[in-house]
């Protein structure tokens, strides 16, 4: 009984950072607008005004200073930034190593090409284009 606990959790897991990994490989191009419209919603809940500063002696508020380090903590831009980097940097490496492989990431992620597209220029069958996509996601 534990074991097949063990799978079930090990499976979400696994199917939960094959779904982050694959959001942050289709929204690559707007990973900057996303940490945007993050740093302005903090931004937007400034309440600047001596009588929120004397409550932050207090308590926790909305003053600048908590602000800042709102944005400074914020762990969602915080891996949204480290994600740019990351794929950047292996976009590189495909790039140079399996060019092919690199055009299929390309076209499916930032062109968000069909299928069909893809079997057209790159001559990847469905099967392919699922074991390709398992393993680049894998890899990232």
């Amino acid at each position: 009984m534990l074991s097949f606990f063990a799978r079930k959790v090990g499976n979400f897991v696994r199917d939960n950072i094959y779904k982050i990994t694959e959001y942050y490989l289709y929204n690559f191009e707007n990973i900057d607008n996303i940490i945007k419209d993050i740093n302005d919603r903090i931004i937007d809940n400034i309440n600047i005004s001596g009588n929120a500063w004397l409550k932050a002696k207090r308590i926790d508020s909305n003053t600048l200073e908590n602000q800042a380090i709102k944005l400074a903590d914020n762990k969602k831009i915080y891996n949204l930034k480290k994600a740019k980097v990351v794929i950047k940097y292996y976009m590189e490496v495909f790039k140079k190593r399996n060019y092919k492989r690199y055009m299929f990431i390309k076209m499916k992620y930032f062109d968000k090409a069909t299928p069909m597209d893809i079997t057209k220029i790159l001559k990847y069958d469905k099967k392919q284009q699922t074991d390709i996509t398992e393993t680049v996601v894998s890899f990232f």
